[in-house]
């Protein structure tokens, strides 16, 4: 049974890569391990070891990956970057535990770039695994910082943000606050309310209603937003889109836009 499974993950990364490549995507590979510096590691990177394998050998730190867009934004940070697209497969390994990814990377995208690698794949999806999207959850991670002023921002309510703790919410924020009365809201009905706490020419506001508006014309309605969501690295500063599929609920589609050194928008599957 387990072999059979192997074989037809196989036959999904051929068959991703194949058509990523006629796409005129760049097929990129990169080492599962990779040597990091102890005197040149971020904060975000220390961060990162508590989900990560890693361990020493003459004064270097080894590690496995544990995100592909985290790794092929360290290497096109140091090294020119050739290509405007990119597409890989392979393993990362979380909490010990391996994940077979395929995705694909967009640098220095426009919004018609990243809603074409959108629709890439979402065709890939249709018509080589045989599944479609059945809902989105679409967010921003600057906007909680466009709802939340600095000194609002402590450690206990991002905490409770993070865990949509509404009540505890509510007594450190008061429940007139924009970000509650959002949170009121049935998730399908926050992109409806929110425009009512923003500018309407907000970057925000206009990102957010411009893939949500888009999505729609591809015929995903089922639109979620999540105004909770807090960058899991720095450089992400975007708009971000999880898609879980119909057939296949423990494949997500999850996908982002980041900008620091690099700019760039990916997307990945796991499988």
């Amino acid at each position: 049974m387990r072999l059979a499974i192997d074989l037809i993950s196989i036959k999904e990364e051929l068959q991703f890569l194949k058509y990523f490549n006629q796409q005129g995507y760049q097929l990129v590979d990169f080492n599962l391990i990779e040597k990091l510096n102890w005197k040149t590691l971020t904060h975000e990177d220390l961060q990162q070891m508590d989900e990560r394998c890693f361990w020493q050998h003459n004064k270097h730190m080894y590690v496995l990956r544990n995100d592909f867009t985290n790794q092929l934004f360290r290497y096109f940070t140091a090294f020119p970057i050739k290509y405007k697209l990119v597409a890989y497969v392979g393993d990362i390994i979380r909490n010990h535990k391996v994940i077979k990814q395929v995705g694909i990377e967009n640098y220095h995208p426009k919004f018609e770039t990243m809603t074409k690698s959108f629709l890439d794949f979402h065709h890939f999806i249709h018509q080589y695994l045989n599944d479609c999207i059945q809902f989105v959850i679409l967010g921003h991670y600057q906007l909680i910082n466009t709802l939340l002023k600095p000194h609002d921002q402590t450690e206990d309510v991002m905490e409770m943000i993070e865990e949509r703790n509404l009540s505890g919410l509510i007594q450190k924020l008061g429940v007139q606050h924009p970000l509650i009365q959002i949170l009121k809201e049935n998730t399908l009905n926050q992109l409806k309310v929110f425009p009512d706490y923003l500018h309407v020419n907000h970057p925000v506001l206009k990102s957010i209603q411009s893939w949500g508006s888009w999505l729609k014309k591809q015929g995903i309605t089922q639109i979620h937003l999540d105004i909770t969501a807090q960058p899991p690295r720095s450089y992400y500063k975007g708009v971000f889109i999880k898609c879980h599929l119909e057939q296949s609920s423990h494949r997500v589609l999850t996908g982002g836009y980041y900008n620091d050194v690099l700019e760039g928008f990916g997307l990945g599957l796991t499988l």
